[in-house]
């Protein structure tokens, strides 16, 4: 089990085209300190303090003194107004400090909860989607799994990903992963009911998943359901969502132990643990005042705003009630009385606001709108308080798992007896059926046959299918072992080529020397021998010449 609180990170963004960029920004981030949030209260807002109105410190804008400055701390304070300064982060540098953690807990088997909030137009889904030319936290996010996802197959943990994507747009769920006004699982046109597990909490029933193995495939599934997502124009934003969008990927890893006899074997071994967490990738519908996105008379653009803000007034009461909790008692194990059930996305995030989850919420303000930014912020300020109890959700694959089925063991058939015993709907009606005719009860006797037979093949396909995946992993990971054994017999190759030349090398190097050295041993004789020679020829002739007869006579 692991308490703490919900982390919050602020993020300023830079002015839109359609802003004034005259207009002078309200927030400061101090570069000493990364934490830090300030926020200057304008002379035309009714919170502004005039001189007259009491002592204020003018001159330093980041002096905390002031009273027309609002100071806040958060987990991070990122700064993204104006790329020329040098504390200014953009959407890769922002995922690099954030997302350590997120990928972390998400591998250790927590579940996680990003959620993007703020104003509309304020840089939700600029942060979470981004653009092909600067992608945003859910893109690099799902890279970094599957690259982390194959790095450990060599660890025998084998890691299957999925995705689901929803929607939710004036208080329907909405699924995105099916084709416009398809049928679904969850009903026409894809909309899914809300069901609640004991012990995992709420959950979308009948979702469409599906598997992820590679990038490309994840973003097919994410441009089709950004393109089904709904959407509209407004003065605040040519393109504001009109729902909350919600990504969830899904991870089971299930991990591979050999034992003691096998450890020099290449052999995957048994499974010995299974892993499973989700990360939810939330990005909110922007809050939003009809004397902003001026869409009177347009009834469509009306409701899906007070849809959007009764959401997002029911999150903000479950906050409050949550942090002074949190405040009061240290905990918020006793969350009956928080309104959960008066939204469905608080609902649905129930358990990742005070249960079992790892949460971050981001919070977008404008750089020039005061009440917007000053509202976010105050909330802000309340959902760090908010307390969540996750754990890891590990469990240990026993033995009585391992096992494969024989359907002939006296125990599998009283064990599949023991099911159908154990079925209320069987039991209460046991004493009414002794008491029918002989084609009833032949009837009945096919009937529980057939129920027989149903859960023993639901489990042989369950048995199977495990099998199935398991030998998939373990012709990976043996590819994976081949193509490093593959590697290293090629490095050797070329270790010996390498080596081959260097001693071709040495051995025309000796030659050389010695053909060199040779040459200039017989040059040094031959001079020598003529030297000598000249020596005894001069000698000669110098006999010759003192002993000529005309000489001496």
């Amino acid at each position: 089990m692991s308490d703490g609180n919900i982390n919050v990170v602020v993020r300023v963004r830079p002015l839109l085209p359609r802003e004034d960029t005259s207009s002078e920004c309200l927030v400061s981030m101090p570069p000493s300190n990364p934490r830090t949030t300030i926020l200057e209260i304008p002379q035309s807002s009714t919170f502004y303090r005039s001189p007259d109105q009491g002592q204020r410190v003018s001159g330093d804008r980041n002096n905390v003194a002031d009273e027309n400055l609002k100071t806040y701390e958060f987990d991070e304070s990122i700064w993204s107004f104006n790329s020329d300064d040098s504390n200014y982060i953009d959407n890769i540098l922002f995922y690099e400090r954030t997302s350590p953690q997120l990928l972390d807990h998400f591998f250790q088997g927590f579940n996680v909860c990003v959620l993007a909030y703020g104003q509309t137009g304020s840089g939700k889904t600029h942060t979470m989607m981004g653009t092909d030319e600067e992608p945003g936290m859910i893109p690099l996010l799902v890279k970094d799994i599957l690259r982390r996802k194959e790095s450990l197959v060599n660890e025998r943990t084998n890691c299957q990903l999925k995705l689901q994507y929803m929607e939710i747009y004036n208080e329907q769920v909405k699924d995105l992963l099916l084709p416009s006004g398809g049928t679904g699982p969850g009903g026409p046109g894809g909309k899914c009911r809300i069901r609640e597990h004991p012990v995992t909490g709420p959950y979308v029933e009948n979702l469409v998943e599906y598997p992820i193995n590679s990038f490309s495939s994840f973003l097919k599934y994410l441009e089709m359901g950004n393109h089904l997502r709904s959407t509209a124009s407004t003065s605040m934003n040519e393109t504001s969502s009109r729902s909350h969008a919600i990504l969830t990927l899904s991870l089971v890893q299930t991990k591979f132990k050999q034992n003691s006899d096998d450890e020099l074997s290449d052999s995957i071994g048994e499974a010995d643990e299974e892993v499973i967490s989700n990360i939810k990738l939330v990005d909110l519908a922007g809050s939003e005042r009809l004397n902003k996105t001026k869409v009177f008379k347009q009834q469509d653009r009306m409701k899906e705003g007070a849809s959007i803000n009764k959401s997002l007034t029911v999150l903000g009461r479950c906050i409050n009630m949550l942090s002074e909790k949190s405040a009061k008692t240290g905990n918020t194990s006793n969350i009956e009385v928080v309104p959960y059930r008066d939204s469905i996305l608080t609902y649905i995030l129930k358990e990742n606001l005070a249960g079992n989850s790892k949460t971050f919420m981001l919070f977008c303000i404008s750089p020039i709108d005061f009440e917007e930014s000053y509202q976010t912020l105050n909330y802000a300020n309340q959902v760090k308080r908010v307390k969540t109890s996750a754990r890891a959700n590990k469990k240990k694959i026993t033995g009585k798992n391992k096992r494969s089925y024989n359907w002939d063991l006296e125990e599998n058939v009283n064990e599949r007896e023991s099911l159908i015993a154990n079925n209320g709907l069987v039991v209460e009606l046991k004493s009414e059926v002794q008491k029918l005719s002989e084609e009833l009860l032949h009837l009945k006797s096919n009937e529980q046959q057939s129920l027989i037979d149903q859960e023993k093949w639901n489990k042989l396909t369950m048995y199977l299918e495990n099998q199935s995946n398991t030998v998939q992993f373990e012709n990976k990971y043996l590819h994976s072992k081949l193509r490093q054994k593959s590697a290293e017999i090629e490095e050797l190759k070329s270790q010996l080529t390498f080596m081959n030349q260097e001693v071709i090398g040495v051995i025309s190097g000796i030659e050389q020397d010695y053909t060199d050295s040779s040459k200039g041993m017989f040059g040094q004789i031959g001079r020598n021998i003529i030297a000598r020679c000249e020596i005894k020829v001069n000698e000669i002739n110098e006999d010759l010449d003192r002993f000529e007869p005309s000489n001496v006579f």
